[in-house]
């Protein structure tokens, strides 16, 4: 009996976390004699006390803009549902309401905000207070106790006990200079084209949109490109791509030609007028005039040294890999199968050093390709 209880795992700190922001929120709207804005309050505490400061400022964000906009729609669908309070009016309104909401949201490109301002508008424009109280004063409360919690459950996350940032969440090093994470295939967003499908493996900065070109640089893999398929321009752009598998006759309108094996490389620029042809895989670094960036093919027994002042990941060609990184007196191990990405933490002035080593237990030899290295740096 003694040895299973012993296993039960004990409470964690974002548990712990979310009660004490929760119990916070709870003794304020106490002391302020305002209880029927304390549930929406602690609502917002729960969301926000994320497992990571990044996930709680972008979920707060995405909370306090859904809030405001959610609170904008309901008190408007209020005003008209205050004025003539029968069902069909009731429906009407919320049916539209929802469908603008959502409209606005995508045109936006605010899709984080579309669930929790959808709920604030429900809550304003069928909550008991609708009968007493006016729309436009109802929503600024709601939206005023959703704020304070939101702030609560941010500050206690990032004050107490400030968890670690979610790309460097791969090893629990000793020396914070020194992170890794490691992503598993099939994990990582999917972008469809012309041209097929694009996992998209790391853009930089994290928030960057691909579709607006406002990203430094970005590592994707396109998997299964179509038997013929345009290249998307990217003015001002620099692309890189290697062959992983298949074959791909490219073609750059007035530029050149060339017809790529597996594991051969082709630079182009994003404004030309490009093509290729052929079923194929392959990997691709675009970058944008102030970066630079390189493809590098490892091998079992390659061992490297690098420093974090660049970014630095590695793309597993082959299942059963093994990565060592040392860093000062610390070995760290990750075992890859193939799809499987890993990126080190980087800094732009960043003067830490560690070591790389590649391994693959399997008998085959060492000349083959395992993992393919990608770097990209400010210049």
């Amino acid at each position: 009996m003694i040895p299973k209880i012993q296993q039960i795992p004990r409470p964690g700190l974002r548990n712990v976390k979310t009660a004490l922001a929760a119990t916070i929120c709870i003794v304020f709207y106490l002391l302020i004699g305002r209880i029927e804005g304390l549930a929406l309050a602690c609502i917002a505490v729960f969301i926000c006390v994320q497992d990571s400061v990044d996930k709680s400022w972008k979920v707060g964000l995405d909370r306090a803009i859904g809030t405001i906009l959610g609170g904008l729609f309901g008190s408007i669908a209020g005003s008209i549902y205050h004025l003539e309070r029968h069902i069909l009016v009731a429906a009407a309104v919320g049916f539209i309401g929802i469908v603008l909401y959502i409209f606005v949201c995508h045109l936006l490109r605010l899709e984080g905000s579309i669930i929790i301002g959808l709920a604030t508008f429900t809550i304003i424009l069928y909550g008991p207070e609708i009968s007493y109280m006016n729309p436009l004063l109802l929503a600024i409360n709601r939206t005023l106790d959703t704020m304070v919690g939101i702030i609560i459950g941010v500050s206690v996350n990032m004050l107490l006990f400030r968890p670690r940032p979610e790309r460097f969440r791969g090893c629990d090093t000793v020396n914070p200079a020194f992170h890794y994470e490691c992503q598993r295939r099939g994990h990582h967003k999917i972008v469809r084209w012309d041209g097929g499908e694009s996992e998209e493996l790391y853009i930089y900065p994290e928030d960057a949109l691909y579709k607006e070109n406002n990203f430094g640089f970005r590592v994707a893999v396109n998997h299964d490109r179509n038997e013929r398929s345009t290249f998307r321009k990217f003015p001002g752009f620099k692309r890189k791509i290697i062959l992983l598998d298949g074959e791909m006759h490219l073609e750059h309108k007035d530029q050149h030609s060339i017809t790529l094996g597996q594991y051969e490389k082709d630079v182009s620029m994003g404004d030309w007028e490009s093509e290729g042809r052929g079923k194929s895989t392959d990997l691709n670094l675009l970058t944008a005039e102030n970066f630079t960036g390189r493809f590098e093919l490892l091998r079992c027994n390659d061992k490297l040294a690098l420093d974090n002042s660049r970014f630095v990941s590695f793309y597993s060609l082959r299942d059963g890999v093994k990565l060592y990184f040392s860093h000062h007196d610390h070995t760290y191990k990750e075992e890859l199968d193939k799809g499987d990405y890993v990126i080190v933490s980087w800094f732009e002035n960043g003067d830490e050093h560690y070591t790389v080593e590649v391994c693959r237990e399997t008998g085959k030899s060492s000349e083959e390709p395992v993992v393919l290295m990608i770097t990209a740096e400010q210049v």
